[in-house]
């Protein structure tokens, strides 16, 4: 293709060059028939014997060796020698051949011959670009006559190989200096576009994208680049979500703390001021209060510190393949073995598929020992967690056969409680109200759901149940 190239151009560059002299050669030759023609007619006028011009000089004689003349006789030989004259016709207005340099008939009918209108102007006549042209002169004479002119060139005539292999590299040239101009444009105008994006970015915009136009390798890089950006706005996002809630937490319990403290610093005081005066029995009563509230503030620290350190796992160091089967196995097999015959606990898994996923195992056993401690408080004689292993989601439901929940739990469930409970089982400890706020940012960081419900059967209520579920990962 860029040899077809280069010899087109070559063609066309020659005829432009020596257009100039041909039309000069043509009005030369024509001009000299129409001084003829004041002295005799025209059909006497012989164009085999009108002398020709002089030649060019410099590279217009180097272009017309080229192009106008005969091959190359060796330097001894002279210019007229080496030189092949173009073939001429005089032809009447009608067509009719007045005289001609040649016994050969017009190369083109007639007819189909484009003429000029002007006294000496030109039209060029050409089929296709590997012939040669052929050139019609209207000259100044009574009657009017056309000078008509073909020269049988050939494009192999002189260094051929010299001219094609110059075109050729100046068409490779050309062809690249175009392709790193459309690639400088390109990447320019994608360099625009990114400075857009980062500076929307940089002014809190985080939904800044780039528009995909295009699935190559530019589009897949500016796919990978919208990707990251998705996972920053998420983080972002998140980080924003978990500020909020331990900041409504700490607003919440800093108000759950004035209570105890106050309690405290009463029993302090009464100790210290009149503790010589108290009985055994109301020392012993303000005792056990005291350790109340201090039990109360050392479970208070042990949930926020929890809460402080949870984090999405994709972000973690600690993030690892979990197996769902091996993890529960385990809990389920210490909390029979705690429980012995009082409580029944049951796993109900498939072996066909093993689920997996990904994230912290510490904080997963935390939500499993939350769910399983709520479950066995409300618990008759029997707890069911069972495992659904679905296309690209892992079911787990920890069910228990106790009175289940009131609709106001389980609108509350995730939520924190504003006073803490007493617990029924010891009536000296109390309930923070956390457990479930825990589970359910645990849940949510990664990337699960978590909700609560009552187990209905034939319209009554058989129990509670606790539903997490959590992306599965993929093979």
């Amino acid at each position: 293709m860029i040899s077809l190239i280069s010899l087109y151009t070559l063609v066309r560059i020659s005829d432009v060059a020596v257009g100039d002299y041909r039309l000069g050669y043509l009005l030369y030759i024509g001009r000299s028939i129409e001084k003829s023609n004041n002295y005799r007619p025209v059909s006497k006028i012989n164009v085999n014997k009108v002398k020709d011009p002089p030649l060019p000089q410099g590279d217009t004689l180097n272009l017309l060796k080229l192009t106008e003349f005969g091959p190359d006789l060796g330097e001894s030989a002279t210019m007229t020698e080496k030189r092949t004259r173009p073939l001429l016709w005089l032809a009447s207005q009608e067509g009719i051949i007045l005289s001609s340099n040649t016994d050969a008939p017009l190369p083109i009918d007639w007819r189909d011959l484009k003429l000029p209108k002007k006294i000496h102007g030109m039209e060029s006549n050409e089929s296709n670009i590997l012939e040669p042209k052929t050139f019609v002169v209207k000259l100044n004479t009574t009657p009017t006559t056309y000078l008509i002119s073909h020269n049988e060139r050939t494009l192999f005539q002189g260094p051929y190989l010299l001219i094609q292999g110059t075109h050729t590299f100046t068409t490779a040239a050309l062809a690249v200096f175009l392709a790193l101009s459309i690639s400088f444009y390109y990447l320019r105008r994608k360099s625009n576009e990114a400075r857009k994006v980062l500076a929307r970015l940089e002014s809190g915009d985080l939904k800044a994208r780039f528009e995909i136009n295009r699935y190559d390798e530019f589009g897949n890089l500016i796919l990978d680049f919208n990707r990251m950006a998705d996972e920053i706005e998420k983080l972002v996002k998140r980080v924003q979500d978990t500020e909020v809630s331990r900041s409504n937490l700490l607003q919440e319990l800093g108000h759950d703390l004035r209570t105890p403290m106050t309690s405290l610093t009463t029993a302090f005081e009464t100790l210290k001021l009149h503790g010589d005066q108290l009985s055994s029995d109301d020392c012993q009563e303000i005792f056990a209060m005291i350790t109340t509230d201090i039990r109360y503030f050392k479970e208070l620290l042990d949930k926020l510190t929890l809460v402080a350190t949870i984090d999405g796992p994709h972000y973690k160091a600690s993030t690892e393949t979990i197996d769902l089967n091996s993890l529960l196995q385990t809990e389920l097999y210490s909390r029979q073995i705690a429980a012995g015959h009082a409580l029944s606990w049951n796993l109900i898994h498939t072996d066909e598929m093993t689920p997996y996923i990904l994230g912290d195992s510490h904080l997963i056993t935390r939500l499993f020992r939350n769910a399983f401690d709520n479950a066995s408080r409300y618990a008759s004689n029997n707890i069911t967690v069972k495992i659904n292993v679905q296309k690209e989601r892992v079911e787990v439901l920890v069910m228990d056969d106790g009175p289940g929940l009131t609709p106001e739990s389980i609108q509350s469930f995730g939520k924190r409680r504003e006073r803490r409970q007493r617990k029924e089982k010891d009536p000296n400890d109390f309930s923070l109200g956390l457990g479930s706020v825990i589970m359910k940012t645990i849940t949510q960081v990664h990337g699960g759901t978590i909700e609560m419900m009552n187990v209905i059967s034939q319209e009554q209520i058989k129990g509670a149940c606790l539903k997490v579920t959590f992306q599965k990962m993929q093979a």
